[in-house]
């Protein structure tokens, strides 16, 4: 079972409210991890999500107690079925992870080829190699568009990354498609997939006068030739002076409308997803001084996360609305510990496909250790609360009331809300009507007790909004019998 990270309930975004219409600006604090899931290996280059096999795959390398070194491919697994960890062990260095969207097959990047393995329920088979350039500089692989794509990029010599001519390449589809170059680069390259074959081609800058141009692409069926379609370009550097693009990480969001890129000196950039244009930015940033490192959205378009490099205890990790007309203070998340890391490493955060857990390695400070984290989202919502309930008078058989208040903090619910009922007699179930909330939060339920004597619970429940976490409370209610008429006799 996949370690998960324990934290404390988000403090509101305003106080606790009196009713559902709660309002207020607080800044939100700083809640420290708890520790994580230490990894194996003693390197990470990327990790993906596999949403169909319910793993998160991530490519790293081993040293062993005599000095010898492997690659590792590690799955772990998140929920559904099947033992908790998937491996395999490759030469190293092992760089670059892709999983075909049906979790049938996983790719890990080699130094000569690309390694592929059949996935079955936790089990990896061997699939024969693919080939691939030589890369010495670190691979990084993408499943996009039905194709997998991959970088190469040979060392010139020692330190050597820099220069050079590296390339963006596609493998052969299972349809027989053409494997080949796509794309040549002068850079160590980076590859950010989105959805509808969207694919972000971003080169690393060799100097901090350096300006690489960050472009973006959509996969086609190369019927005339071409596998991408351009769609836009841009450069960071303001005119062609300043600095230019420091990328550590990007992502697309959910409809591809947006592209956040983790910039190291401008923190997160946002771009047109289709023309590469700059966005004004409407998140809540990480704190003055701390490096950005990561960037994610969640996939079913609710979240969207920030990672970085903080030190002492200002936050790692920020999680907020995707939308950010939701003007609700983001979770902040502090990594500071020898059991949880100190900071989010690049490329290291991936959202579950139903959005409810954000997983995030996190490293020591000379990245030699890494760990993986598992935040659950929820702890970002506003906390709600059932909160008063009394009753009146419980008689078998007779009508009832029962009357409580529901809590809300931080902003206004987004919609109406209503209270659930479930009232248990024995092994009797009955769901009642849902009971309207008033705009001060109160609410009333009447109902007609069963007509014998003993116990009746209530189930009252909230199921959550859009910005509130959902809340239950268990009512107990000890009934009695109806007094009967009082007969008078005369002597």
């Amino acid at each position: 079972m996949l370690v998960g990270t324990a934290l404390a309930a988000a403090p509101a975004a305003g106080a606790a409210a009196s009713g559902v219409t709660a309002t207020g600006t607080a800044d939100s604090t700083v809640v420290p991890s708890g520790p994580g899931m230490e990894l194996p290996t003693v390197s990470f280059t990327q990790m993906t999500v596999d949403e169909a096999s319910r793993r998160v795959w991530i490519a790293g390398d081993r040293v062993y107690p005599d000095g010898s070194r492997d690659g590792e491919l590690l799955g772990v697994l998140y929920g559904g079925a099947g033992p908790a960890f998937a491996s395999a062990h490759l030469a190293a260095p092992l760089s670059g992870v892709a999983v075909e969207p049906d979790g049938s097959k996983v790719y890990a990047g080699q130094s000569d080829h690309i390694a592929g393995y059949s996935h079955t329920n936790g089990s990896l088979s061997p699939l024969d190699p693919i080939a691939a350039p030589p890369d010495a500089c670190g691979r990084e692989l993408v499943h996009t568009g039905g194709r997998l794509f991959f970088t190469s990029r040979p060392a010139t010599g020692p330190g050597g990354c820099t220069d050079g001519l590296g390339t963006v390449g596609v493998v052969a589809t299972g349809e027989g498609g053409t494997p080949g170059t796509v794309m040549y680069t002068g850079a160590r390259t980076h590859l950010d997939a989105g959805p509808g074959g969207l694919l972000a081609i971003a080169p690393e800058r060799s100097s901090p006068t350096d300006d690489p141009d960050l472009g973006i692409y959509r996969v086609t069926d190369g019927a005339d030739g071409n596998l991408l379609e351009f769609l836009g370009e841009r450069r960071f550097a303001a005119d062609g002076t300043g600095e230019g693009m420091d990328f550590r990480d990007a992502d697309f969001a959910a409809d591809g409308s947006v592209l956040a890129v983790a910039d190291g000196t401008r923190g997160t950039v946002l771009l047109d997803g289709r023309e590469a244009r700059f966005l004004d930015n409407h998140y809540a940033p990480l704190p003055a001084g701390v490096a950005a490192t990561a960037v994610a959205f969640s996939p079913d378009g609710k979240w969207f996360a920030q990672g970085g490099a903080a030190s002492g205890d200002a936050a790692d990790l920020t999680l907020a609305f995707a939308d950010p007309s939701i003007e609700r203070q983001p979770l902040r998340i502090s990594f500071e510990d020898e059991a949880a890391g100190h900071r989010v490493v690049p490329r290291g955060m991936e959202f579950s496909g139903d959005g409810e857990q954000l997983f995030v390695v996190t490293s020591n400070e000379d990245g030699s250790k890494f760990w993986l984290h598992t935040i659950y989202t929820r702890q970002a919502l506003a906390p709600s609360r059932l909160v008063d309930v009394t009753h009146g008078p419980a008689v078998a058989g007779e009508p009832f009331r029962v009357s409580g208040r529901l809590d809300l903090d931080g902003l206004a619910p987004t919609q109406a809300p209503r209270i659930t009922v479930q009232r248990l007699n024995g092994l009797e179930v009955s769901d009642l009507p849902p009971v309207p909330v008033a705009d001060d939060g109160t609410f009333v339920l009447e109902d007609v007790l069963p007509e014998r004597a003993g116990n009746v619970q209530y189930v009252l429940g909230y199921a959550g909004d859009e910005v509130h976490y959902r809340s239950e409370y268990w009512l107990v209610v000890d009934t009695v019998e109806a007094s009967g008429p009082v007969t008078r006799t005369h002597r």
